[in-house]
């Protein structure tokens, strides 16, 4: 009689339910067609002998090393704790493992897909680009592995690919100064010129104004970075001296950290916000709550890119026949005190 769970084989297994090993890993594995009878009887014999399969050996059988690869541009800011957290939870449901790698700039992206896919150390990769870099996709386009490609539209490339709608995003939450407010006098403060978040936040907020048949020449201002000290900088410098005493404005801010920042530099030059100059964010982080003037902001499903984007990579390896998918997710506007509603529809 076997009583030690480790020294349990899948011989064992075979032998005590009657059947041959290939059989035993069918049913282990969830590959093939096995008799209801026959696999009923597999999982009694298993769950008596406590038998629990070598992970390692399940996965050199089935020529998967149950691993996805997740690279993104940085580990700092909730956004990309929040994108793995999403990753990790929908990987642990279905029994594999996330190995996350840091990698900024083309060659460097380039470098850590090819690495993991080429050594066979993942059953395939998701790769944030941030930035606009038709190299990587010209570089990582033929690799041979399952590959899902976060905020960069590469519907051209044959790749599967999860977007948020930015540009709709902005839209909406630009017109909400315009249609909730009547502020039509409105100012996008973003990141660098060259991010695929920014560039598509700045087209909504466009596309807002000229709706209203407004131009939105001269009204755009881009930083260096999503960060604080931008929006505070970008706001000293080029939007406090354009406020005038007797009219109310409105600043779309291209992420949440450089609301603060504007709203920051606007209250030291001394304009009230949002008395005078209303201000939304974009991403709905921490700090949007975590601040006395809470912040309106478009909520990104952050958490929900990186369950889909795992569930994409498992079914591209179960079945590399499946059509290149596109999925674009939406923001939500979330109304609090910043844009001057005085936090009427907080969520």
């Amino acid at each position: 009689m076997i009583t030690d769970s480790e020294s349990v084989t899948i011989h064992n297994v075979a032998n005590a339910a009657g059947v041959s090993i290939s059989t035993v890993s069918r049913v282990v594995n969830n590959l093939g067609r096995v008799a209801p009878d026959t696999r009923r009887k597999v999982e009694t014999v298993i769950r008596r002998l406590d038998f629990h399969p070598n992970s390692r050996a399940q996965a050199l059988s089935r020529k998967r090393t149950d691993t996805i690869g997740l690279i993104v541009p940085d580990f700092e800011g909730q956004y990309f704790g929040m994108l793995m957290e999403g990753a990790h939870e929908e990987a642990q449901i279905n029994g594999v493992h996330i190995m996350v790698l840091k990698a900024k700039g083309a060659e460097s992206q380039i470098e850590a897909v090819s690495r993991l896919c080429s050594e066979g150390r993942t059953d395939g990769v998701i790769i944030m680009l941030s930035e606009l870099y038709d190299e990587v996709l010209e570089g990582v386009g033929n690799v041979n592995g399952p590959l899902v490609i976060l905020d960069k539209d590469v519907n051209s490339w044959r790749l599967d690919n999860i977007l948020v709608d930015n540009r709709l995003g902005a839209f909406e939450i630009t017109r909400h100064f315009i249609d909730g407010h009547g502020i039509t006098n409105l100012f996008f403060v973003g990141g660098s010129e060259h991010n695929v978040d920014t560039t598509a936040r700045a087209r909504g907020f466009s596309d807002a104004l000229v709706s209203i048949k407004m131009n939105p020449e001269g009204k755009k201002f881009f930083g260096n970075n999503y960060s604080y000290d931008e929006g505070y900088r970008l706001a000293a410098e080029k939007i406090s001296p354009l406020i005038k005493s007797d009219e109310r404005y409105g600043v779309v801010a291209g992420n949440d950290d450089i609301a603060c920042g504007v709203i920051d530099a606007l209250m030291d030059n001394g304009i009230k916000v949002p008395q005078r100059v209303g201000v939304a964010g974009f991403d709905d982080s921490d700090i949007a709550i975590h601040r006395r003037l809470k912040l309106t902001t478009m909520r990104i499903p952050t958490k929900e890119i990186g369950r889909v984007a795992v569930r994409m990579i498992l079914d591209r390896a179960a079945d590399k026949t499946l059509e290149p998918a596109k999925i674009v997710l939406k923001a939500r506007l979330i109304v609090r005190d910043s844009c001057g509603c005085g936090g009427k529809a907080d969520n």
